[in-house]
């Protein structure tokens, strides 16, 4: 094993293998940390609807192994429409230079809700005519609100062997669940994990946290939707433990 650190100093020929080194150590050190990561979403990209513009925030995207940084926000205008839309991230690769080769992204609005193999879903919302499209939640379960809101629970969000939920989520399933009145020591401690993190929790570790607490579906492994619904209904019904039946809420993922 070699790491080579270039000794920026007076009278020193700062050759192009040090610039090498430099570039690759800065770069390696975020592919290694999240190389066990799906695609998605890593960090940031904070998504706000404001004056018939969506606007991305800052953030870093894996795709395909790369890791895309973003260091500038993004804008992206919409408008009401007949149906869903959503939001995508598109990936493309330009080796068409001898210099380098580039790795492009791109944001924007598509009225089908499917995804070709070079994109990824950031969020998806169905805004009619007349109404405002909302950013912010009123409760956990006002964030699966069909109309006029900007749905997360599609979000390409990378995890660790799986997608995850998007941070926002888990934020707010921690606040509402650390003001139920009844609290076990399980709870306390997600709710400590969710802050500890800014919400970056593993899939895993939500479903052991509701089969600690008898809540089953069926023989099959709970994906997100299943979740999602089993969350809400902690919330709804209390603190309760024992078996529960699969949730009849209806949450927008595929």
């Amino acid at each position: 094993m070699e790491n080579r650190y270039p000794l920026l100093a007076g009278r020193r020929i700062l050759r192009k293998e040090s610039l090498w080194d430099i570039r690759d150590y800065a770069y390696g050190g975020w592919q290694l940390y999240y190389m066990d990561y799906t695609d998605g979403l890593l960090k940031g990209c904070a998504i706000k609807a404001q004056s018939g513009v969506l606007t991305i925030g800052k953030g870093m995207l894996k795709f395909h192994g790369f890791i895309y940084l973003m260091q500038e926000d993004e804008k992206v205008p919409y408008s009401p429409a007949d149906g869903w839309q959503s939001l995508k991230a598109e990936f493309t690769e330009d080796e068409s230079s001898l210099d380098d080769k580039v790795y492009q992204g791109r944001f924007f609005l598509d009225n089908e809700t499917g995804l070709k193999e070079n994109q990824m879903e950031m969020c998806r919302f169905y805004l009619r005519e007349g109404s405002v499209l909302r950013d912010s939640y009123k409760d956990f379960a006002d964030m699966a609100t069909e109309y006029d809101t900007l749905h997360l629970c599609n979000a390409a969000v990378a995890g660790i062997g799986e997608g995850r939920f998007h941070p926002e989520i888990l934020k707010q399933f921690a606040k509402e669940l650390w003001a139920q009145k009844e609290k076990e020591g399980a709870d306390i401690a997600l709710c400590y994990e969710i802050w500890n993190r800014d919400g970056e929790i593993q899939m895993a570790l939500l479903r052991a946290w509701l089969e600690g607490k008898g809540i089953s579906w069926g023989t099959d492994r709970m994906g997100k939707e299943e979740v999602f619904c089993c969350m809400e209904e902690v919330l709804r019904k209390g603190n309760v433990g024992g078996s529960r039946k699969r949730s009849e809420k209806v949450i927008y993922v595929e």
